[in-house]
């Protein structure tokens, strides 16, 4: 079932974790770039097009469900569920369209509840692009992919559709 983001989250790694992840002491001139990349770190991740299959920051989502299946039975897509904003009958009667609140929230205190694995994961993401901005590597000393990296952060909180 296609999901549309009615209203986009806030980012949930902000330029001051970024800053202090990149050791790069407050330097303005690049925080417009790393904001950039932490915005492309989020976007794989988050939302319906997301790899994790989940809502990391607040957000609302909106989808078309069988008018048969009653609020209760539904099962949302990209968890976790916060609350059921709206249901709107379609036209054809047989379909009701669906708003819904889903994300991690932010705590008292403004702290982001997003598990601290996908944050540091959004972080490794964002360091990865920064020092890596070539598609291309000239040398093959690097490694492909961090060991005990971003996946392996981010597997546990994977939402496989069935």
């Amino acid at each position: 079932m296609p999901v549309a983001v009615i209203i986009p989250p806030n980012p949930v790694v902000s330029w001051d974790e970024a800053d202090r992840h990149l050791r790069l002491d407050g330097d303005t001139e690049q925080q417009a770039y790393v904001e950039g990349l932490i915005a492309v770190a989020t976007a794989w991740l988050d939302g319906p097009d997301g790899w994790l299959g989940r809502a990391l920051g607040e957000q609302t989502l909106e989808a078309v469900f069988p008018v048969t299946l009653a609020a209760g039975a539904r099962r949302y897509p990209l968890p976790p569920f916060l609350a059921l904003v709206s249901e709107a009958a379609q036209p054809d009667g047989c379909t009701t369209k669906v708003r819904w609140r889903a994300g991690y929230v932010s705590a008292d205190g403004g702290k982001s509840t997003v598990p601290a694995p996908i944050r540091h994961a959004i972080l490794l993401m964002v360091s990865h692009l920064f020092n890596n901005r070539d598609a291309v590597t000239a040398t093959q000393a690097q490694p492909a992919t961090l060991p005990l990296g971003v996946d392996a952060l981010l597997s546990p909180y994977r939402a496989w559709s069935v």
